[in-house]
């Protein structure tokens, strides 16, 4: 039996990349942020305005805004099929908000976590870190 697709999906507050391939051979299929650059969906105008006093910190909202973006992203991955494995790596608060926004299945799939921010490391020095 072959083995499925792996996604290696590495985000911190603001951008994410999701790379597939053999560990020592990686692609990034996928780029976005959470301001709506990159291959997103996402509306980026929707944040606080800034004539209202916000109950909590906008830049923390948006980063949980961003993690449930990501999540949702690999929730429909893993129902449509796309990807067998998911390995993530994210600072802790990133990496906690996006594991709680996945969904049965996609948490079902979650391999590898690393509490790491690798979002500026290059390609070919992720292996490295998935090792």
């Amino acid at each position: 039996m072959s083995k499925g697709t792996t996604w290696y999906v590495v985000a911190d507050g603001g951008k994410a990349r999701i790379l597939a391939g053999d560990a020592d051979n990686l692609r990034t299929l996928q780029h976005f942020d959470a301001s709506g650059h990159g291959d997103t969906d996402e509306d980026a105008s929707a944040g606080t305005s800034q004539l209202k006093a916000p109950k909590s910190d906008p830049h923390d909202q948006s980063k949980s805004h961003f993690a449930k973006q990501v999540a949702a992203r690999l929730n429909e991955a893993v129902r449509t099929g796309k990807v067998d494995e998911i390995v993530l790596a994210a600072p802790a608060h990133m990496l906690h908000d996006i594991r709680e926004a996945l969904d049965k299945a996609a948490s079902a799939k979650l391999g590898k976590s690393l509490s790491k921010d690798l979002t500026n490391t290059p390609e070919h020095d992720l292996a490295a870190h998935f090792a």
